[in-house]
């Protein structure tokens, strides 16, 4: 016993003595009932103690593990905008180009639609001085939930391609290619997932557990306030089991109202700069600027585009500092039928390209 116990216990037999007609055995049985009731007091009270310190070591522990649903929370309060797929940061200015518009020779593209969900094309072109006559059939299918698209040529390519919606923003993706030219044929698997305010995108191309091959791309874009976002790309090549190649991109969009600012760099030494400006509803612009600084090459190219929507035409044309210059004019004689020109010269190779097409739906 503790010299404080003994004292307690002294000072309680004193004053049952000063109480009077009570026994020794009375009052010896009171003291122990008193000292047992003093000590369960104080072990329920460090009992409480150390359920207090649990709870909140719970509570520490939780926040912890709250802190992903905290910065969702916060993240939504912000209101911030889906800042578009990583593949989509040019798209406004590529719209500008004639990348996708710009053909030589003849060129004829039909289309037929059977259903709201079904539709077939008809595409040939000849005369080119770049690739020699072909024809391709294609047949397409629109659904809810899944797009179908495939296509087939006079050289033996076939193409392709379907996309299956599981919810609004997750989408699965393949696109397949079969040809008789070796190193031709392609596999592509994609998985894409748009978030509130974020999009994360995978694939892959060619991958062969067999032999352990493949090219793997993971891309993501946050938005960081309403008009920011900045994302990033990883690339991992292994075309064999010898060799193998990894770098990474860095990209920062910055959205307005009437203009997209971009800037996009890559650890292989290349830089592009892209910027896109709606003048109004009819009347678009943009430029990029890509420089080359990698494996002792030191090039730069600046391109310059614009797109002019009229009445019953659209007129695209293009610029750019190796003096290339390019023009498309399709005119919309009729609903569903439209005429095609195109320009191409090359000053610094002094060539020079024409074409001419339409475009017929029905």
């Amino acid at each position: 016993m503790s010299h404080k116990s003994k004292i307690f216990r002294g000072n309680i037999q004193q004053y049952l003595v000063s109480l009077g007609g009570l026994s020794e055995t009375r009052r010896v049985t009171l003291v122990n009932k008193i000292i047992y009731n003093k000590m369960a007091g104080v072990e329920e009270k460090n009992s409480t103690s150390k359920t207090s310190s649990f709870n909140n070591i719970s509570k520490n522990t939780w926040s912890l593990k709250s802190l992903f649903s905290g910065l969702t929370d916060y993240s939504k309060r912000l209101n911030l905008p889906n800042p578009g797929t990583y593949e989509s940061l040019h798209r406004e200015v590529k719209t500008t180009f004639l990348t996708n518009h710009l053909f030589d020779g003849g060129r004829g593209d039909l289309t037929k639609v059977l259903s709201p969900n079904f539709q077939v094309s008809h595409n040939f072109s000849l005369g080119s001085t770049i690739t020699p006559p072909s024809y391709s059939f294609g047949a397409a299918y629109v659904g809810t939930k899944a797009f179908l698209h495939g296509t087939i040529d006079t050289d033996g390519h076939l193409t392709a391609r379907t996309n299956y919606a599981w919810n609004a923003k997750n989408v699965s993706k393949i696109q397949a290619q079969l040809s008789s030219t070796p190193g031709h044929s392609l596999l592509q698997l994609e998985q894409d997932y748009q978030g509130p305010d974020f999009s994360i995108n995978f694939k892959t191309l060619n991958p062969s557990p067999v032999e352990s091959s493949g090219i793997f791309i993971f891309s993501y874009l946050q938005s960081i306030t309403k008009k920011l976002a900045l994302g990033t790309e990883l690339v991992y090549q292994r075309p064999s089991q010898e060799v193998e190649e990894t770098n990474k991109s860095l990209v920062a969009k910055y959205s307005s109202s009437d203009y997209i600012a971009t800037l996009q760099w890559n650890s292989v030494g290349t830089l592009i700069a892209s910027y896109y400006q709606k003048i109004n509803e009819k009347v678009d612009f943009g430029t990029e600027l890509q420089i080359i600084a990698a494996q002792g090459r030191r090039e730069a190219m600046c391109t310059f585009g614009g797109k002019f929507d009229f009445r019953a035409a659209t007129f695209r044309g293009q610029v750019d500092t190796s003096g290339r210059v390019s023009v498309v004019l399709e005119e919309k004689i009729a609903p569903g039928f439209s005429f095609i020109i195109t320009g191409d010269i090359e000053h610094s190779k002094s060539t020079s390209r024409f074409g001419v097409g339409f475009q017929l739906e029905a």
